[in-house]
């Protein structure tokens, strides 16, 4: 899984395992793709057109994405209260698998825990994060209580051991740990801006997870935590489209994908003007009229005195 969003980004200073104390949270990571809309551009490659297009689950759905199946390919799924409906292909239609797991008010993120090649469930409940391995309802198979509750986490690979693990995020700070253990960040980095927005992913294939800065539609990658000019600058989509990164193809590095929002429904033109059963020679006529604009606006000439369907029953 290495789809990771977090907010704000400068260059990068390494200093040593730290001690996780405050700061304000940022976007979340490793949790729902932000935005809304049930339409999906994915790109499996370095250019400003998808490779994938599809439709799928409501517009107001939370969405995730990660390799549920080990096929080495990222898919979605959306969440609804505490049921989850798991697809394993990148297509619309119906869903794979439906889980049912924790709580409707739990936040969740997803991460490969144990290297297994399966993304799977994290609740986080204040500063506690209940982990997972399985794609099933039950009780977590791990509990570890790591920052405090008001930091905002973030996962990934960090040290390229195939595991994914949590970090930190805390104004222009990340923590970073290479286990799922409690205790002190093994990484800590000064991570600059909290206005920018940040992606994480495996851009170069070499299985540890850096970051990419968003600002706009154009995305600068960076393929290691240190200063300097990015490895790679792309823009896609729209700066109104809602970011997803994933593995789509199953070639070990992570592109893009949006989520962008449905359009909105056009608007039903009205009548020129208003009119009473005085203005139609027949009751016909008038049914016509009401008919004609009952299913975008309802009963607008208000015609239908009695509600019964029929328009200016006193006509001839």
């Amino acid at each position: 899984m290495k789809r990771r969003i977090i907010v704000g980004m400068a260059l990068p200073v390494l200093l040593a395992g730290s001690l996780l104390t405050g700061a304000a949270p940022a976007a979340a990571s490793g949790g729902a793709v932000g935005g809304s809309g049930s339409r999906y551009f994915l790109n499996d490659s370095w250019s400003g057109s998808a490779n994938y297009s599809l439709n799928y689950g409501r517009a107001t759905d939370a969405v995730y994405v990660g390799d549920w199946n080990a096929d080495g390919r990222d898919t979605l799924t959306v969440r609804r209260g505490n049921s989850y409906y798991f697809s394993n292909s990148l297509r619309g239609g119906s869903t794979s698998t439906k889980v049912n797991y924790g709580r409707s008010s739990d936040t969740v993120i997803m991460g490969d825990w144990n290297g297994d090649g399966v993304d799977t469930f994290a609740v986080r409940r204040g500063d506690k994060y209940l982990i997972t391995n399985s794609l099933r309802s039950g009780t977590a198979e791990a509990t570890v209580a790591y920052g405090k509750a008001g930091d905002t986490v973030v996962v990934g690979d960090w040290d390229g051991d195939g595991r994914d693990s949590l970090g930190l995020r805390r104004g222009d700070k990340l923590f970073l740990k290479n286990t799922i253990r409690s205790g002190n960040a093994d990484v800590t980095l000064s991570f600059g801006r909290s206005s920018d927005r940040v992606y994480i992913g495996d851009w170069n294939g070499d299985g540890k997870d850096t970051a990419a800065v968003r600002r706009g539609a154009t995305y600068h990658l960076s393929n290691s935590f240190r200063g300097g000019a990015a490895d790679r600058a792309l823009t896609y989509g729209r700066s109104s489209d809602a970011t997803l990164v994933g593995d789509w193809n199953g070639d070990r590095t992570d592109t893009l994908g949006i989520r962008r929002p449905d359009p909105k429904p056009a608007q039903p033109t009205r009548p020129s003007r208003d009119l009473d059963c005085t203005d139609f020679a027949t009751q016909a006529q008038a049914q016509a009229e009401f008919r004609r604009w009952y299913p975008t606006l309802g009963d607008v000439h208000q015609l239908d005195q009695d509600g019964d369907g029929a328009a200016c029953e006193t006509l001839p």
